[in-house]
């Protein structure tokens, strides 16, 4: 296991688990914790968007000399993409699997080894990356102000804040569940292969599986193992 990678993937979901902890702390207050109900929900959107661009940068760790290679393919340095929305287009190009996986229950089986449950949050890789691009739009049009002299902008803002609250907890909730417990595929790669995923994917290298689980909410520890990936 190269442990590079993996640590850059534990101190990411470490962060996220830091910023989950911070939402919390605003929902369950009874009173606005910054200035205003309306500051706090900015924190929080803050927040939920660097949680998707934590996940979606991790996101290439296991994968990060595929991703090398494929951007190069492009002319492009894969060090200088900085743009989430744009990476999460780039990360189904080189990988079926290339977003966090929700996990359910262990199953122990006769053979001794543990066997998860599809998690509550599953649904398809197109599905959770359109849900994160979904996300860091909505934050970034909360994030910003708008101009005043446009009726429209300023009649769609004043929508977005009226329901901004519950949109908060819902995208928190889905989150969680996709991120809590979950498992990370990563595929082999060799120089000179083609980077992109092969017309037949079931014949792609052997993947890596790093089991993530975040724990007792209020601590920082977060814990992940290699496992088996089927």
């Amino acid at each position: 296991m190269n442990l590079v990678p993996y640590r850059l993937y534990h101190s990411h979901m470490v962060e996220v688990k830091r910023r989950f902890r911070a939402i919390d702390r605003i929902l369950g207050a009874k009173e606005p914790i910054t200035l205003t109900a309306e500051f706090d929900d900015e924190f929080m959107w803050l927040q939920l968007r660097q949680i998707v661009e934590l996940v979606t940068y991790s996101a290439i760790a296991a994968d990060k000399e595929r991703y090398a290679a494929f951007r190069q393919d492009q002319s492009v340095d894969y060090r200088c993409d900085r743009k989430p929305g744009k990476i999460l287009n780039h990360l189904p190009e080189i990988s079926l699997r290339c977003l966090p996986k929700p996990l359910g229950a262990t199953v122990s089986q006769a053979d001794g080894t543990t066997h998860f449950e599809e998690g509550e949050g599953g649904c398809t890789a197109k599905e959770l990356r359109d849900r994160f691009k979904n996300i860091l739009d909505t934050a970034g049009q909360h994030l910003h102000a708008v101009n005043p002299f446009n009726e429209k902008t300023v009649i769609d803002q004043k929508e977005r804040l009226v329901i901004a609250r519950k949109r908060i907890n819902m995208e928190t909730e889905f989150l969680k569940r996709v991120l809590w417990k979950h498992v990370k595929f990563g595929s082999q790669f060799q120089p000179g292969e083609s980077p992109r995923v092969p017309e037949r994917p079931k014949q792609a290298s052997i993947q890596q599986a790093w089991v993530v689980e975040f724990g007792a909410p209020g601590t920082d520890s977060v814990r992940i193992v290699l496992a088996e990936s089927p």
